[in-house]
């Protein structure tokens, strides 16, 4: 990949890197102590929300949820490599076709529930569901769709397109991460398939779901094979796993959790936020670099994390959660 290609998005990136939420200024979220400071904390970010906006969760999703949808569209006008950003907007692609399988399967209009963000229109995607065909959408996702509305014809489960669209969203990154061939990216790509592996289980375990369920909602794109991830825990060679995964012995941020994983003593909310570090720090090899498509992909996952914290820190003071419980789930802070 030609590393020339990203100077102007990177260059712009640079400009919007000013914009972002400042650790200092997650602290002055963490320790507002009324709605009133909560405003004057986020005058000087592109959340200006107001009083009555940040009494209301779901205004607070829907501000937060525009403004990444405004950084998505940003990153595909000037992206040179598409790719580079369906990356990270694929999730809510499949969640949106996954959407409009459900509306198709129901007959219910299900509108409210599609996410503003990727890179095809609504009106793309429903001509794709209604007639499993598309000149525009790439072949694997087109193929995904059309095996998984088969499939629910035969079952007549309306789970057959959960976990169809899910296997489909996996597949399809897979590929992606080989088209694009950054070391960095694919390390990405194999931490979010392993860790969904691993998390699934583990929710299927505290719920004590049988084998056979679970086995079918496990990735086969991924590191282990299926039944190989229903035994980790029985082993208890989850630390095993992990090193694999993440042969980084030195790194500070995994050493908290070995021991727990070492034990499979380790929750499926610990595992999420672990997940989300290990993506950070792996694309933050490139916070030096200007040229090529790291800054670009650095920069959409410290978006996706700084929404992901503010949703944390909004909804959490408006339902009085302590501040230090908050700063605990808290998503490594863009720059820091």
């Amino acid at each position: 990949m030609d590393a020339s290609l990203f100077s102007q998005i990177n260059t712009a990136i640079s400009v919007r890197e000013a914009r972002m939420v400042t650790k200092e200024q997650f602290d002055q979220l963490l320790t507002a102590d009324d709605r009133d400071r909560l405003v004057i904390a986020l005058q000087d970010t592109d959340y200006q929300l107001d009083k009555e906006t940040l009494a209301d969760p779901n205004a607070i999703e829907d501000v937060l949820m525009k403004h990444l949808a405004e950084e998505y569209r940003f990153a595909f006008e000037e992206t040179p490599v598409e790719e580079i950003v369906q990356l990270f907007a694929l999730r809510y692609t499949y969640h949106n076709l996954k959407v409009l399988l459900k509306a198709r399967a129901t007959g219910q209009e299900l509108n409210g529930l599609l996410l503003p963000i990727g890179r095809y229109s609504k009106d793309i995607l429903d001509h794709l569901v209604t007639t499993l065909t598309s000149e525009v959408c790439p072949e694997v996702m087109v193929e995904e769709v059309a095996a998984t509305w088969s499939d629910y014809q035969d079952y007549r489960d309306i789970r057959v397109l959960d976990i169809g669209m899910d296997m489909a969203y996996f597949k399809h990154l897979n590929a992606l991460a080989e088209q694009i061939d950054v070391p960095e990216l694919t390390a990405y790509v194999a931490l979010t398939v392993d860790f969904y592996n691993v998390i699934t289980v583990k929710r299927g375990l505290n719920l004590e779901k049988p084998r056979s369920f679970m086995r079918q909602l496990l990735s086969e794109d991924a590191m282990l094979k299926a039944r190989e991830y229903l035994k980790l825990y029985e082993e208890g060679s989850l630390l095993s796993w992990f090193n694999q995964l993440y042969p980084n012995s030195m790194d500070p941020a995994t050493k908290p959790y070995e021991t727990r994983l070492a034990q499979s003593d380790i929750s499926a909310v610990e595992l999420e936020y672990l997940m989300d570090v290990l993506r950070f720090q792996v694309l933050d090899q490139g916070r030096f670099e200007t040229q090529g498509p790291l800054p670009l992909a650095r920069y959409i996952w410290g978006k996706e994390l700084e929404v992901k914290n503010l949703r944390l820190i909004l909804t959490g003071r408006s339902n009085e959660l302590d501040s230090e419980l908050l700063k605990e789930r808290m998503r490594p802070v863009y720059g820091q």
